[in-house]
């Protein structure tokens, strides 16, 4: 990349307008704005000015060679992470920084090591001085990055201090602030939060609707999977997909052994198909097996009004409430039209034939 480029990149990560830039170093906006359209380059004098104000040496300056900065970046908090304890990460990231001082990863990793001093130093002085430290890097990172992942990166540091120093009412400001990329960081740290608050009854039903969504997003990630993987032909990948999928939907039985029998029952389907089309019959004939079951569990309940998941599931969901969560149920489905594929794969198999009887029936 040329000088211009460079000055462009490393302008828009500190969040500066060209004005801003142009202020700082006493030189016009038209200057910068020449600068970045490669009209002209910055007076050699201005050259270890930019270098400073921006954190990068003067040969970076001019071969900004993001690659390699960020996997050295990656190589010292790698460093740090098998330095020995947190004193030594403190070192190591510390030294890291005077080397790349405008590095978002390494002002959150030495945030996060400097909040464990807060756990165990017996230091009142030393932990008050170490989250100072720590919280000043992160505000440095949300203040000035441009990467949006990096600044959630800080944040989620930002609330996990503040949760631990008893700022709650910070650490919930920072998680707003929080992207919608970020939606992992979102829901833990508010998760956190509350734990640290002791806002039991809070965290309960808050982590229950969290851990629901999430789980039924997994499912509906996985059934798009598997189909997709099986139409492209994919076959093996998508019984290993499928496997993983009901042991997924399996996670939650012991507090209702047919908890979510509809998905169940459309997991165990797509899994047969993919064993049929490996010609693997002993495991195309456990699925089908497993989906009987289903079948059975949904007769079994299909005339019952109240499909609540905190009703039907309460060791999990207990402290839900209301009709917005809700388990679905199949009734009036053609059975023996979804097993006519099996039929000539199998053939007279007696145990395939038992399996089906208990399907139709």
């Amino acid at each position: 990349m040329s000088i211009g480029t460079n000055i462009y990149t490393l302008r828009k990560a500190k969040k500066l307008t060209q004005a801003q830039l142009a202020e700082k170093l006493g030189v016009s906006e038209q200057a910068v704005s020449k600068w970045e359209n490669e009209q002209c380059a910055p007076d050699v004098s201005l050259f270890p000015i930019l270098a400073d104000y921006f954190g990068v040496s003067i040969d970076r300056l001019f071969g900004y060679h993001q690659n390699s900065y960020e996997e050295e970046v990656k190589d010292i908090i790698k460093a740090a992470d098998v330095s020995g304890g947190t004193y030594e990460e403190i070192a190591f990231l510390t030294e890291g920084l005077e080397r790349f001082p405008n590095s978002p990863d390494l002002k959150t990793a030495l945030a996060f090591s400097l909040s464990m001093v807060n756990r165990m130093s017996e230091d009142d002085a030393e932990r008050k001085e170490a989250v100072a430290k720590a919280v000043k890097l992160c505000r440095e990172v949300v203040d000035t990055c441009g990467d949006v992942r990096k600044v959630d990166d800080a944040l989620n540091m930002l609330t996990r201090i503040y949760g631990e120093i008893g700022e709650f009412g910070k650490a919930k400001e920072a998680i707003e602030r929080i992207s919608g990329e970020s939606y992992f960081y979102r829901v833990t740290a508010m998760a956190r939060t509350l734990g640290y608050e002791h806002n039991d009854a809070e965290m309960m039903r808050y982590i229950e609707e969290n851990l629901f969504d999430c789980w039924l997003a997994m499912d509906l990630n996985l059934q798009v999977l598997t189909a997709r993987l099986s139409e492209m032909g994919k076959y093996r990948e998508a019984a290993l997909f499928g496997e993983a999928h009901k042991k997924l939907l399996s996670v939650f039985d012991d507090g209702c052994e047919n908890f979510y029998a509809c998905h169940k029952f459309f997991a165990n389907h797509s899994l047969a198909h993919s064993y049929r089309k490996m010609e693997d019959k002993a495991g195309c004939l456990g699925a089908l097996c497993d989906l009987a079951a289903c079948v059975s569990y949904m007769r079994a309940v299909e005339t019952s009004e109240n499909f609540s998941v905190s009703f039907r599931n309460p060791a999990y969901f207990g402290h839900l409430v209301g009709d917005e969560h809700m388990e679905e149920y199949m009734s009036g489905f053609d059975a023996g039209g979804m097993l006519a594929s099996f039929d000539a794969f199998f053939g007279e198999d007696e145990k395939y034939l038992a399996c089906k009887a208990e399907i139709v029936r």
